[in-house]
Order: structure tokens, then C-alpha cells, then sequence
């Protein structure tokens, strides 16, 4: 990156203490990076990518604008600057996920991160990392959670890859009448999958009708299939659900996902849920963006999306 200018008046963000500065008190929001790539589908150096968005968070600043109640006029929106408004730690890089042994520390590393904060974002990665994150989220409560995924695919594909990671957590517990797929596309999966999904009870929500519905709407319903019962709910957003225009380092996006903005959308509106304890960013290969970064910038713009909605659900913005 090159050198960024400095304005004492417009502070930036991502310059987060680590895990052991944290201490032991509580804190709201816990990054960390599950650098999986081995078992892609696609060459990738999606491991490379959990750096690449910590660079790129420093582009921005924590301020973000909460539009103000309807009939109330301008003026009415409420303000919050994330790094004061949260206490946030990056408890870095777990080391070698793609092993067995290696998801297995992954998934424990998210747990203990669960258990001291509200919500934690995993950096991917390809898809792989979904399965610790999802399970470290889940924890005990594993028949009872839920899965969320934004992705153009099912992910239900038999082996061990990044294009199996719903498959795999079905077969370690997970119910599967409590996963929400949206944004599912069409010529991005096979009859087979599809007739899993089905088969199995997900709840599949095509990308064409993410054009046709209110996105709250959406949200609201994939919240309540996969809150049904209580239990922790965690949320994948795969970032080759969205356009390949504006996700270019995503080996798998295709024209015709949905926009950047909807994405953002998504990922606060899920993260101001208190049954959301974890989100994943899944699929950028950093080494393989545009020049301008974009995909990766989006990324880190999820990142930011994410502790506003956490910010919003504590009643701190």
C-alpha cells in the first residue's frame, strides 16, 4: 500500500490491539484470520488475503452514519466512530487451517474468541474456513445453531475442498432445516446439489429473488429459519455471491451477482442481530484482485459493516 496521508481531524481504523494487550476482560468484537487455500477448487492465494484486508481497513475511518427514523427529518441520524464506540482485538492468524489437526485449533481458537465477545469475524481464506468458524461458534450448542450462508453455491459438494464446508458441517451436526442459503445462482451448481439441498431441508434463496424482495425482508426471514429454537446463528458471506464486476478476486463470482452495497447491507443488518455470534469473509484472492484492490477494499468494508451492526445492536450508535 502506499504511504496514506495523516489528518489528526480523520482517524483511521484496523489499528486494533492484539489478543494479549486484550488481556482477559471482555470485548465486543474479535477478529482473527483462518488463512485456508489448500483444498480449493480454484488456484488460490486466498491466504494471503487476511493481511491483505488488514492493510486495506486502514484505508478507512470508523465513522459511519446510521439513517435517522422516517418523518423525522434531516439531522436525526445517529453517529458512532467504531473504535470508541467498541472494544475490538485481532487475535491474528491461526497457523495451518487447511490440516486436519490445524481446523481443529481453528475451530477452538474461535470458541474461546465467542466466549469473550460478542461477535467474531474470521478472515478468510477460502471457503473452508466456514467449517471451524461455524463450529467454534457453535460450540455445545451445535444441534442448535444456524448457518446463514451468502453465496452463489450449495457448497454441498462431497470431499474436502472449499466447495464442501456446508456438506461437512451437516455431516458434524448441524441441522440442516436451520441453514438459509441466499443469493444461490443460476449455472454456478448442479442438479445434484440442488436435490441435496432440497433433500436435506435448506432453505435456498435464489439470487433472483434477492432482485425482487426487500433485503430486510430477506434477512428477517433467514434469521428466523435459522434462529428457530435458539442457539447461535453463524453467518458466511462469500463474497463471489456478488457480481464479478465489483469481485474480481473471487475465483467463482460470475456476472450478474448482486452489488457491493447489498452486500454491505447484509452484513450489518446480520451483525445487529443478537443471534449472530460470528461472521466469515470468504473466497478474495488478494494476489488476483483488480489494481484498484476493490475486492479486497470490499472485504475490509464488510469488516467495518460488521461492527456497526454490532454497534447498533449494543445501543452504542
Amino acid at each position: 500500500m502506499s504511504t496514506l496521508s495523516h489528518d489528526p481531524l480523520w482517524p483511521r481504523t484496523g489499528a486494533w490491539q492484539d489478543l494479549v494487550a486484550a488481556g482477559t476482560d471482555k470485548i465486543d468484537l474479535a477478529v482473527i484470520g483462518i488463512p485456508t487455500a489448500q483444498t480449493s477448487l480454484s488456484p488460490t492465494n486466498a491466504h494471503l488475503t487476511p493481511a491483505a484486508v488488514r492493510e486495506a481497513l486502514r484505508r478507512y475511518s470508523g465513522h459511519a452514519v446510521a439513517p435517522g427514523t422516517p418523518g423525522t427529518g434531516r439531522g436525526s441520524e445517529a453517529e458512532l466512530v467504531l473504535d470508541e464506540a467498541l472494544r475490538i482485538i485481532d487475535a491474528g492468524d491461526v497457523a495451518d487451517p487447511d490440516s486436519e489437526l490445524g481446523e481443529l485449533a481453528a475451530a477452538t481458537a474461535v470458541r474461546e474468541l465467542a466466549a469473550r465477545s460478542e461477535l467474531v469475524v474470521a478472515l478468510g481464506g477460502d471457503n473452508a474456513l466456514t467449517v471451524p468458524a461455524a463450529l467454534g461458534v457453535a460450540g455445545d450448542a451445535l444441534p442448535l445453531a444456524g448457518l446463514i450462508t451468502l453465496d452463489a453455491h450449495h457448497d454441498l459438494r462431497d470431499g474436502r475442498s472449499n466447495g464442501s464446508p456446508v456438506r461437512r458441517l451437516v455431516e458434524a451436526g448441524l441441522d440442516p432445516k436451520r441453514i438459509v442459503q441466499i443469493g444461490i445462482a443460476d449455472f454456478a451448481n448442479s442438479r445434484a446439489y440442488r436435490e441435496r439441498a432440497k433433500a436435506w431441508g435448506i432453505t435456498v434463496i435464489h439470487r433472483d429473488e434477492l432482485f425482487e424482495g426487500p433485503l430486510r425482508e430477506i434477512a428477517a426471514e433467514a434469521l428466523a429459519v435459522a434462529g428457530a429454537g435458539g442457539g447461535p446463528i453463524h453467518v458466511d458471506l462469500d463474497v463471489d455471491v456478488c457480481d464479478r464486476s465489483v469481485a474480481p478476486g473471487c475465483p467463482a463470482s460470475i456476472p450478474g451477482g448482486i452489488q457491493a452495497h447489498e452486500l454491505r447491507a447484509f452484513a450489518r443488518e446480520f451483525a445487529a442481530d443478537p443471534r449472530v455470534r460470528g461472521i466469515d469473509i470468504a473466497e478474495v484472492d488478494a494476489t488476483a484482485d483488480s489494481p484498484d484492490g476493490r475486492t479486497v477494499r470490499l472485504a475490509a468494508l464488510l469488516v467495518l459493516e460488521a461492527a456497526a451492526g454490532l454497534a447498533q445492536r449494543l445501543g452504542r450508535g
